[in-house]
C-alpha cells in the first residue's frame, strides 16, 4: 500500500505544480477536471445509499462555478447558485416519483461543497503572486498530511474523532501541524524573504492551513462515514479518490485566500 502512495505521489505532484505554474487554460482545465471527478465520485455515493441526485445539473452547476471564476465575472456566482436551486427543486417539483426534494439539496450542497470551495484555488491563483500563495498552500497541506499520516500509523495512541475516523490519531494531528509550523517559521529565519510573510505571519499561515486541512478531511470523512462508505473511489491508488486526495485543500485553500487578502491589504 505505502509504494503505491509513494507512485501515485511521484506521478501526481509533478502534474498538479505544472498546472499551477502554467496557470491560466492549463490551470482552468485541471480543476475543471478535479471539480468534475470530485463531483462524480460524490454523486456515486449518494447513489450507492439510494439517494437520486441529479448528476447532470450538479456537473455543469459545478463547472460553471469554475468557468464564471476564470473569467473574473464574480457578479455571476450568486445568480448562478439561485439559478442551480431553482432548477435543482423545478426538478423535484415534477418528478417527485424520481428525485425528492432531499435529493435535490444533496446536489446542491455537492455543488457549492466542490465547485464552490475548490473556485478558491482558481481565485488564489488569480491574486497578485497568487502562483507562489498556491504553492505556500500545496506544500503545507502536503507536508502537514505527510507528516500526520506516517508519525500517526508509528506513533498515534490516541484517537482523534473516533465517531468520523477512527484512525485519525492525536500525536498524528499535533505532528502535522508543528510541521508545518516549524517548516514556515525555518525558512523565514534561514531564508529571509523567500517567502513572502514574516515570521510572526508564518506561524499564523501554518497554524491556518492545517487546522482548515484537518477540518476538510474530517468533514469528507464525515460524509463517508454517514454514507457508509470506505473510499469515494479507487482512481488514486494507494490514496482512494479524487475527494480522499484533494478534501484537506477544500477548506485550506479559502483560508489561504483570505489571509494573503488581508495581508496584501495591511
Amino acid at each position: 500500500m505505502l509504494y503505491l502512495r509513494i507512485i501515485s505521489a511521484l506521478i501526481g505532484i509533478p502534474i498538479v505544480l505544472a498546472s499551477v505554474y502554467f496557470g491560466g487554460y492549463f490551470y482552468a482545465v485541471f480543476l475543471l477536471l478535479l471539480v468534475n471527478l470530485g463531483v462524480f465520485e460524490y454523486n456515486t455515493i449518494l447513489k450507492s445509499n439510494n439517494y437520486n441526485a441529479p448528476f447532470v445539473i450538479s456537473h455543469f452547476s459545478a463547472s460553471l462555478l469554475i468557468a464564471v471564476i476564470f473569467l473574473e465575472q464574480m457578479a455571476l456566482i450568486y445568480p448562478l447558485l439561485m439559478l442551480t436551486l431553482l432548477i435543482l427543486f423545478a426538478t423535484a417539483m415534477f418528478n417527485m416519483d424520481k428525485v425528492s426534494v432531499v435529493d435535490s439539496a444533496l446536489s446542491l450542497w455537492g455543488v457549492i461543497y466542490l465547485g464552490g470551495l475548490i473556485g478558491y484555488l482558481m481565485l488564489l491563483r488569480m491574486l497578485p503572486d497568487g502562483e507562489i500563495y498556491t504553492f505556500i498552500l500545496l506544500i503545507g497541506v502536503w507536508v502537514h498530511d505527510t507528516s500526520a499520516y506516517f508519525i500517526g500509523v508509528k506513533w498515534g495512541m490516541r484517537r482523534f474523532a473516533a465517531q468520523i475516523s477512527p484512525k485519525k490519531s492525536v500525536e498524528g494531528s499535533l505532528a502535522g501541524i508543528g510541521a508545518v509550523i516549524v517548516l514556515f517559521f525555518s525558512v523565514t529565519i534561514l531564508f529571509p524573504g523567500f517567502l513572502p510573510v514574516n515570521s510572526l505571519q508564518a506561524v499564523i499561515l501554518g497554524l491556518g492551513i492545517t487546522v482548515f486541512a484537518q477540518l476538510g478531511d474530517l468533514l469528507e470523512s464525515a460524509v463517508k462515514r454517514q454514507m457508509a462508505v470506505k473510499d469515494s473511489s479507487g482512481i488514486i491508488p494507494g490514496h482512494g479518490g479524487i475527494l480522499d486526495r484533494f478534501d484537506s485543500l477544500i477548506l485550506a485553500a479559502p483560508f489561504v485566500y483570505y489571509f494573503f487578502l488581508l495581508i496584501n491589504m495591511m
